[in-house]
């Protein structure tokens, strides 16, 4: 399958998954998470699905990210026959969650650069 055609069918299914995630997923079980990228293998069997929370890292009332991760794979099979009902591709990959830490290195890096302007040592 041609790279044009992957990255078309890697945005369809972030998007699916976001709009499954939100009918599906209460966010006293698992936070509020934001789906940050898909990878769909060449194959179409199997996806890995980056995922954040969102919010405070240290709100102590919301979900840990492993806490977050358990929910999402307990989800996992609503997930996936949700994106099969919308998304028409050959096989309907197997989902696997992994944290993106992404987000949390882009708040670390602003809070820093804050402390930096206001003069104090990070």
């Amino acid at each position: 399958m041609s790279e044009f055609r992957m990255k078309r069918v890697n945005e369809l299914m972030l998007r699916e998954l976001s709009a499954a995630a939100r009918r599906l997923l209460p966010v006293e079980r698992c936070g509020v998470i934001s789906f940050t990228g898909v990878e769909v293998s060449r194959d179409l069997k199997t996806a890995v699905v980056w995922f954040s929370r969102v919010g405070a890292p240290t709100d102590a009332s919301a979900p840990t990210e492993k806490e977050a991760a358990a929910a999402l794979e307990a989800a996992r099979p609503e997930l996936q026959e949700a994106v099969a009902r919308r998304v028409a591709i050959k096989y309907t990959p197997h989902l696997t969650f992994r944290h993106d830490r992404g987000l949390e290195r882009g708040q670390n890096v602003m809070k820093i650069l804050e402390e930096l302007e206001r003069g104090q040592k990070p």
